[in-house]
């Protein structure tokens, strides 16, 4: 039997490095959990944690300003500051209460309801790293390159 996916948390973090499993999302408290993702996003399925309840859950020290956004995709990351995705971001990690498949973005997903750039949406979370500085963002820079990008994925 494969391990369970992990979401892994560190950084600038009290709690130092922390992994979180679908259960260890599923069994956070209540008022953490977003039931139902299309209330807050459209057209999105599925049962999510706020963001702002893991990063008080793993308490971020002070001097962190950015988040690194790591997916399964060795390709992809992206950084931005705390304060753009902290209070509004989701991390989605089940639909129907079964855990998130690959094919829906999973086993995590990281959705920010609002931001304007799509490429936030990160399919296959896989870390989220809290540092004082700017870090690694390979999102497209213009539309041309966004096209690109999206042509290159839907190539067999």
């Amino acid at each position: 039997m494969s391990p369970s996916p992990q979401l892994e948390v560190s950084g600038l973090v009290a709690a130092g490095s922390t992994s979180f499993s679908f259960k260890d999302l599923k069994s956070m408290p209540a008022e953490a959990q977003v039931a139902d993702v299309s209330q807050v996003m459209p057209g999105r399925q599925g049962e999510g944690v706020r963001l702002a309840a893991l990063l008080a859950r793993i308490r971020v020290k002070r001097e962190a300003r950015h988040v690194h956004i790591s997916s399964v995709d060795p390709g992809f990351a992206v950084s931005v500051p705390i304060h753009e995705i902290a209070t509004s971001g989701i991390v989605l990690y089940a639909i129907g209460g079964s855990p998130l498949a690959a094919s829906k973005g999973g086993p995590f997903r990281l959705l920010v309801p609002g931001h304007a750039d799509e490429c936030m949406h990160v399919k296959g979370l896989a870390r989220l790293h809290l540092a004082a500085q700017p870090g690694r963002d390979t999102r497209p820079k213009d539309d041309a390159e966004h096209a690109k990008l999206h042509a290159k994925k839907k190539t067999p």
